[in-house]
């Protein structure tokens, strides 16, 4: 009895609790050891403590903060983004493995199959880089995955209210809305799933009365409709303009650090732009597709919706040249896999051949994408790279040929970008800590939270920081010498000095500092500048 119990407990825990300690243990490793978190983790982290912790007024920088979910998901998580993205990580991992169970296909198959799709850098890069490509990629998922019976039997189905044996009409349709909803608030760009979802939904029920259909389109849709709404207002309340956070430089649409790298084409020249990525990181979802659903007009929709989340990046200016959100094409490729099984022309030896030799296919482009010069495609953000030659290397230690391959690429302008993108990380990194080992109680940091959050999140503690958003700020730029103890500002060769703005306000200090202050921490990156004790009076 006992161990019949044990053996369902461990049916239930194992999907989802090995693979939170794996990448769990990946994250704290890659921190503790290489002192590695990304940028999108280190944001989330501080803007979570401000949740959490403070300063007040905190609605002006939390009201504005894009995406609020994980921020508020954060604050709540212990203030962690490493727990945040290693439970969003083995979510995402025990969904994709349980689809790949319900294959029709031999045990072996299915293994061979998951092996493949685990080794694949996009997913590798998106698991221990990206928690909002990888909340995003699974709810996109479980879209998809409750959309794709809506294409059977339409009419039978709303008459008797059942689908399939599986979920009734309005079950399904409700399930779908609170699916949908939170993607409004992870990426901006899923906007544009609403009128896609629409269509979809008008073209599964076209058979239907418009009384049906409209019903449908309410019931999917007003959660979504109403997380917009809310976030808009929130946005109003904070600062007066419900669109603040689309421009802010703060909101986290666009980091300060990842902005000259953003994309935009519209258009087709957006579609080409894409199907240049598309070709490269994800032809077996292509393929795959191709093969399942063609002649299927709902399920062609269906499966373009990662297509027009990725399409929108391009035509917003939301777009970097990561292989991160490609990581979104990963999670729904088992359902294309289970339809092409069951749908797909051919004898069913030869389509697990094809499933398996697409697979490999792309392992060896995905490969080629993070490793490639500019050139056919744009070339990958600095963050990607340093984590990839990390990782290799960690796995793999360089031959002496390979040392000195290095050697050369570190003197071409990819190499010398890749080395002062590096050396700006480690030097927010070591002034943060620097703050954490020296900072007394009471004392206060004067700093511009947009362009060094990074230095905050390695303080650990935002409380003793003074940034823009509150009130005392003003103040205190004006009158250093009698508000703070220390300023911390951009080095001459911070790309991002000209935002800074205590910098705009006292350029003295590019030079040679402010009365009554002394540099304590010096570096082309980043200063850090102590006020000086008064001298204290003789009395005799």
């Amino acid at each position: 009895m006992f161990a019949t119990q044990l053996k369902a407990f461990w049916r239930l825990v194992a999907p989802v609790g090995i693979p939170l300690l794996l990448l769990a243990g990946l994250l704290w490793g890659l921190k503790e050891g290489w002192g590695w978190v990304s940028l999108e983790m280190q944001f989330l982290g501080y803007k979570g403590s401000v949740a959490a912790l403070g300063p007040d007024p905190r609605l002006p920088i939390v009201g504005t903060t894009f995406p609020p979910s994980l921020v508020l998901a954060t604050a709540i998580l212990g203030r962690s983004p490493l727990l945040l993205q290693a439970i969003l990580g083995s979510l995402l991992v025990g969904w994709v493995g349980q689809q790949l169970r319900r294959l029709p296909a031999g045990l072996g198959w299915r293994w061979l199959w998951g092996l493949l799709m685990v080794v694949q850098p996009t997913l590798i890069l998106m698991l221990l880089r990206s928690p909002v490509w990888t909340a995003t990629a699974g709810l996109v998922g479980v879209n998809m995955a409750l959309l794709f019976p809506l294409s059977k039997e339409e009419q039978a189905r709303a008459e008797t209210g059942a689908d399939s044996g599986e979920l009734p009409v309005a079950l399904r349709l409700l399930l779908i809305g609170l699916a949908l909803g939170p993607l409004m608030v992870l990426r901006w760009e899923n906007v544009w799933l609403l009128p896609w979802l629409a269509g979809v939904l008008l073209v599964a029920f076209r058979q239907q009365s418009w009384g049906f259909r409209w019903t449908s389109l309410l019931v999917a849709g007003f959660i979504s409709l109403a997380l917009i709404l809310s976030w808009l207002y929130v946005n109003w309340l904070a600062v007066g303009d419900p669109w603040a956070f689309t421009y802010q430089v703060g909101s986290g649409l666009r980091l300060p650090q990842l902005r000259e790298d953003l994309q935009q084409a519209g258009g087709w020249r957006g579609l080409v732009e894409l199907g240049k990525w598309l070709a490269v990181l994800a032809p077996a979802y292509l393929l795959l597709g191709m093969g399942s659903l063609l002649g299927r007009r709902v399920w062609a929709l269906i499966w373009g919706m990662p297509l027009v989340v990725l399409l929108a990046s391009l035509g917003q200016g939301l777009f970097l040249p990561e292989l991160s959100r490609f990581g979104l094409l990963w999670v729904p490729l088992p359902l294309l896999m289970r339809a092409y099984l069951c749908r797909g022309a051919g004898p069913g030896w030869a389509k697990r051949l094809l499933i398996t030799a697409l697979l490999g296919l792309n392992c060896l482009t995905g490969g080629y994408g993070v490793s490639q010069e500019p050139g056919f495609l744009a070339p990958l953000v600095a963050e990607e790279r340093d984590l990839w030659e990390r990782l290799v290397a960690g796995v793999a230690p360089l031959s002496r040929e390979l040392e000195a391959a290095q050697e050369l690429y570190e003197v071409t302008s990819s190499g010398q970008a890749l080395e002062a993108w590096r050396r700006q990380r480690q030097e927010k990194r070591r002034v943060g800590q620097y703050l954490r080992r020296h900072l007394l109680p009471g004392e206060k940091v004067l700093v511009d939270d947009d362009i060094h959050f990074e230095a905050i999140f390695w303080a650990r503690d935002p409380r003793s920081f003074l940034t823009p958003h509150q009130y005392e700020f003003a103040l205190a730029l004006q009158h250093p010498q009698e508000r703070v103890d220390y300023l911390l500002v951009a080095g001459l060769a911070d790309p991002l000095r000209s935002a800074d703005r205590i910098l705009q306000f006292w350029p003295e200090l590019n030079f040679e500092g402010l009365p009554g202050f002394r540099e304590v921490y010096s570096s082309p990156q980043v200063r850090l500048w102590a006020r000086q004790a008064e001298p204290r009076e003789e009395t005799g």
